[in-house]
């Protein structure tokens, strides 16, 4: 379950995916070596991917995300448990829209959320 700036979101995703990087400044020097300096260890990057999702359901999300800017609390799976972590949300992407016994759910909603 994907929580959103304390609003749980009331579709479970069919797809999370958490990754971790760390924030570097590199430079090349004149002799062309390359230096860097890690600024900071252990980024996450959580990517969730509904399929199917009813247009209420994405309305409220996407209300809950122009509400919160820039920064909310993300609370997601992750090894070990539920994780949280102060996050911004990358591209909103949505698939092509379909209407199932009148009520209108779009393919695929996607969402990278980046922390702080």
């Amino acid at each position: 379950m994907i929580t959103i700036a304390g609003m749980k979101i009331d579709q479970n995703p069919a797809d999370v995916s958490v990754s971790r990087f760390d924030l570097t400044k590199s430079n090349r020097t004149a002799s062309g070596l390359m230096t860097m300096e890690v600024i900071r260890a252990g980024i996450r990057r959580v990517d969730v991917v509904w399929h199917y999702m009813p247009d209420s359901i994405l309305k409220t999300l996407l209300d809950v995300l122009a509400a919160n800017k820039p920064f909310f609390a993300l609370r997601y799976p992750d090894a070990g448990g539920e994780q949280t972590m102060t996050a911004y949300a990358g591209d909103v992407n949505t698939g092509l829209w379909h209407t199932i016994n009148g009520k209108r759910y779009w393919k695929e909603v996607s969402i990278a959320f980046i922390e702080q």
